[in-house]
């Protein structure tokens, strides 16, 4: 086995044994919980109409997929801001580095084995929450797959930008940086929005630059449209134009040049990395 993969493998261990996993599930079984009964009970609702049922399961579903994203980003900033900072502050590090194994090999494996662990965690959350809504509402959205792609994306954005700040920053100040970027990015593409909406050049122009700057928004909006009946786009273009200013919808996917420059970002944050772990004194 290479040494990428071994320390991979080593990574989703540690991830075990400290706990990370279970309080992952822990986590995923009371939002898949809550949104089972919140289904159940929007969609069996007698003093609404099947019309406004119609409506309100839709946005609903990305309302909990949401929720969900963002926890998808904590559970990334946290594994993240553990790999390298705290390593070296326990001493772990330094035994591994003596031995014939070089530091891209180390940095690389955990970000794969974090990576693995979160597309394992979005994949499995993603699968359950789809099926409770059609258990309860028998409501699918069209391409939920493609939306978890997205929101797996996000994740890995984040995760890839608190592993390179974990180089340099302790595990406390890296994560907490971390999810405060995340934020941002996601006020940023609220003020994009209604830039857009309301004709405020400088919002929109200011929300674009963030969306590049952190591409987590920019991901956020593809998994939006792919959790959208086309119905509601149509909807929602045809009516005000305050209509359009919600954060939670988008009326087209990301176009691919800015998916083509979120991967070079995604490879230059990794590359960063490799160089100030590289440079790091331990």
């Amino acid at each position: 086995m290479s040494p990428v993969l071994t320390i991979a493998s080593l990574t989703v261990r540690e991830a075990v044994r400290r706990r990370l996993v279970a309080a992952f599930a822990l986590i995923s079984v009371v939002l898949v919980s809550l949104s089972g009964w919140g289904f159940y009970k929007l969609s069996h609702n007698t003093s609404i109409t099947s019309g406004e049922t119609g409506l309100a399961v839709p946005q609903a579903v990305i309302l909990f997929m949401f929720m969900f994203s963002f926890v998808v980003a904590l559970s990334a900033s946290a594994i993240a801001s553990l790999a390298i900072s705290a390593e070296i502050d326990s001493g772990v590090l330094q035994t591994v580095i003596t031995r014939p194994i070089r530091r891209s090999d180390i940095l690389l494996g955990k970000w794969l084995g974090m990576t693995g662990l979160l597309a394992a965690y979005t994949a499995i959350v993603c699968s359950l929450l789809v099926g409770v809504v059609d258990w309860t509402s028998g409501y699918v959205p069209p391409d939920p797959a493609a939306a978890a792609v997205f929101v797996l994306a996000e994740g890995v954005m984040l995760l890839t930008l608190v592993l390179l700040l974990s180089t340099r920053l302790s595990a406390l100040a890296a994560g907490v940086i971390g999810v405060a970027l995340f934020g941002i990015a996601w006020l940023a593409g609220v003020a994009e929005t209604l830039g857009a909406a309301f004709g405020i050049r400088a919002m929109h122009t200011a929300g674009q630059i963030s969306q590049y700057l952190l591409p987590t928004d920019g991901l956020w909006h593809g998994a939006v449209f792919y959790l959208e009946p086309p119905a509601f786009v149509a909807q929602q273009l045809a009516g005000p134009r305050g209509e359009q200013a919600d954060p939670f919808f988008t009326s087209t996917a990301p176009a691919w040049p800015y998916l083509t420059w979120a991967a070079i970002w995604l490879v230059l944050m990794l590359l960063l990395g490799l160089i100030s772990f590289q440079r790091r004194e331990l």
